[in-house]
């Protein structure tokens, strides 16, 4: 059976279109990169199988598009711009296998518009996280083509998407478990499961993961770090909260302020009876909402954390968007079509002014601090020595001045111990430390006024 393809209205591509040139234009309005620029600008010097607290993909992918277009501004705004239209697409597309219908699909895609930490850290910084809400779209996406049709190629995909999302962030296993309950809910994903074919998915992942898999295993320490990362992320284990209660709640708070302004915009076009509450078709999509919710609750339980980033949750629930308004429907879509997409502009137009408009105000932000100055000190006085700076992201900053030159982290935990001969070594230093003799300083440095030691090692 051959699924018929799914063309992207115009209204929707126009909107992803601009998307990826906004971003792109949002990146050359900034004095310096957003700090994951500037990790990407760090790792993307060497190949490694594995690189600090994230997976590799999207640094492998990074080092192919600076093989293209070199390592600057536009090479890592047009990745992450990249993503972002690329998710804007696969969600229209997941909605018209839900909807059926191209108005009230645009309408879903346009809504994530009133999304806020999608847009915000979307087109300002996000690498790794909105690589993986691509992935999640996607996974539901080619998960509903397998239901359809239980191809080789569906069940091929579907395994590589699996393997991509593991190899994009960390966190992606937290949706494998409502697949894995879904069969005992659903009579047609059991058929799913139980054809042979379905050993095509387990080894079409199995071959995406195996190099970092097999890498993750030889370095213990490497487990470790991510493990005490994991910790001071949630704020885990380690404060005077109430167990289960204080981690409940932080979940259900990150949760609502994740989708507030929509939350509120429908409940609002409810009560003026302008949506039509509808019956969810399919009836496993909803179940997987359910599963979802419930295992994320239960994981943050169970570490006991205190924090739950909203970015966190958001691509876990962003596909789960398209359940929203396939059970609260507008009355006239095409009236919404008309207004959501208008807004969408709107809100593009904000990000592109919003940068420019911080600096004319003169609202302190990292991006309106230029490292030129610390750059021309190390070029003027240590050009001949190799340059360690405080962290990545310092040293991911530094690197897109110094095309020719590698740059170190200090906190770069998978940097090999022996790559750096510490006598050559110029050391960007944030407090003076024992065994080190003071060269230079730079005294209140960005928009944290940070004082910069520029020290050498002691023999």
């Amino acid at each position: 059976m051959k699924l018929p393809s799914i063309s992207i209205p115009k209204n929707v591509l126009n909107v992803a279109i601009l998307c990826f040139v906004a971003i792109i234009i949002i990146a050359f309005l900034k004095a310096a990169p957003e700090w994951e620029d500037a990790e990407q600008a760090y790792y993307s010097q060497w190949f490694r199988l594995g690189y600090n607290d994230q997976p590799p993909l999207y640094t492998w992918i990074q080092i192919l598009v600076n093989k293209v277009l070199g390592l600057n501004r536009l090479s890592l705004a047009a990745l992450r711009a990249f993503w972002f239209a690329g998710t804007l697409m696969m969600l229209y597309k997941l909605s018209y296998k839900i909807h059926k219908n191209i108005n009230l699909s645009a309408l879903t895609t346009f809504l994530v518009c009133l999304i806020p930490v999608f847009i915000d850290f979307n087109f300002r910084r996000l690498t790794h996280t909105s690589m993986m809400c691509f992935m999640c779209v996607s996974l539901y996406y080619w998960f509903y083509r397998l239901r359809e049709d239980r191809s080789l190629l569906n069940y091929i995909a579907f395994g590589y998407i699996i393997g991509l999302g593991l190899l994009t962030k960390y966190n992606f296993v937290l949706l494998l478990p409502v697949f894995m309950i879904l069969p005992f809910l659903d009579e047609k994903t059991k058929i799913v499961y139980q054809d042979i074919k379905i050993l095509l998915s387990f080894l079409a992942c199995l071959l995406i993961i195996a190099p970092h898999l097999y890498w993750l295993i030889d370095n213990a320490a490497f487990l470790s770090e991510i493990t005490h990362s994991m910790r001071l992320k949630t704020k885990s284990n380690n404060y005077g909260g109430v167990p289960v209660l204080t981690p409940a709640l932080a979940f259900g708070k990150s949760f609502i302020n994740l989708f507030l302004p929509l939350l509120l915009l429908f409940t609002f076009q409810f009560f003026r009876k302008k949506l039509a509450l509808k019956k969810v078709i399919p009836e496993w999509f909803e179940q997987a909402f359910w599963c979802q919710f419930i295992f994320a609750l239960i994981c943050f339980v169970v570490i006991n954390s205190s924090k739950v980033s909203g970015r966190w949750l958001l691509p876990l629930f962003l596909p789960f968007l398209v359940l929203l308004t396939a059970k609260l429907q507008p009355v006239n879509i095409r009236i919404w079509n008309k207004w959501s997409s208008r807004l969408f502009y709107i809100v593009i137009l904000f990000q592109i002014i919003r940068t420019p408009a911080e600096g004319f105000l003169g609202i302190n932000s990292s991006v309106q601090h230029s490292f030129e100055r610390l750059n021309e000190k190390l070029n003027k006085d240590f050009s001949n020595k190799s340059w360690v700076l405080p962290d990545v992201t310092y040293a991911g900053s530094i690197k897109l001045y110094q095309q020719d030159r590698i740059i170190y982290a200090a906190d770069d935990f998978t940097l090999p111990k022996n790559e750096l001969d510490s006598l050559q070594t110029v050391y960007v230093l944030k407090e003076k430390k024992l065994g080190f003799v003071l060269k230079d300083s730079i005294i209140g440095f960005g928009a944290e006024k940070e004082d910069l030691f520029l020290c050498l090692k002691l023999p």
